[in-house]
């Protein structure tokens, strides 16, 4: 009976060993699969806020590739917030024929969540401006309201905005009180024309302004100030 027991447990500790070490081979696996998905993701956003109105990049591929990799112990860590917006480290910085862009990343909170975005800006000479910009996640909105940042063509009003219209606050034309502008004439002061495509969702374009404050506000008090430029 001895003999049977300690058989019988021999073989359930070798099968809980088999089981232990397979679940630990598939989440090793797994993660580094969610892993290389991610620096995928960031990779391709990240071309698309440094690419100019033509089409073309300001930085070669391969640049942006091999900082994402060297810096993807990095990501993720709080480097700066103004109570309402998150920046999250790293900073990527990058120069093209001595105009420097600085990409970041950060979430403030929308809706039903927070909504995460990366944007560049460009330093030209002593003039910051905001780039472009590109929602990575907005998966807490409303479909149909909130959930219509995601298309490009919306997002392609909150940019380009000059070092005026930063300075002075980015604001959805709604709480600027400012409908009546065009949007060539609203992003000089700062001001985002959405309330004609996003009517009834002001928190979620109010989201990527808030961040998008933090961003500079961190940019100019404190990364450019610390010598990076």
């Amino acid at each position: 009976m001895k003999k049977e027991m300690l058989k019988t447990s021999l073989i359930l500790t070798a099968y809980t060993l088999i089981a232990g070490i397979s679940l630990s081979l598939v989440y090793t696996v797994t993660q580094s699969r969610i892993g290389s998905a991610e620096l995928e993701n960031i990779i391709t956003a990240m071309k698309y806020v440094l690419t100019d109105e033509n089409g073309n990049q300001v930085i070669p591929s391969t640049e942006i590739e091999k900082t994402v990799t060297e810096k993807s112990g990095e990501m993720g860590n709080v480097i700066y917030t103004d109570g309402v917006g998150t920046v999250t480290s790293p900073v990527y910085e990058y120069e093209n024929s001595g105009v420097k862009y600085y990409v970041l990343s950060g979430y403030a909170p929308g809706y039903g969540g927070n909504v995460v975005t990366m944007a560049s800006f460009k330093y030209d000479g002593d003039e910051l401006s905001l780039y472009a910009i590109k929602v990575l996640d907005y998966s807490q909105e409303t479909p149909g309201l909130g959930a219509k940042i995601a298309e490009e063509d919306n997002q392609k009003r909150f940019y380009p905005i000059p070092e005026a219209g930063l300075s002075a606050g980015i604001k959805v034309d709604k709480d600027a009180g400012k409908q009546s502008l065009s949007p060539e004439e609203a992003k000089k002061q700062g001001v985002v024309k959405v309330s004609d495509v996003m009517t009834g969702a002001t928190i979620t374009p109010r989201a990527v302004s808030n961040l998008l404050n933090a961003m500079y506000k961190y940019l100019r008090e404190e990364y450019l100030q610390g010598g990076a430029d």
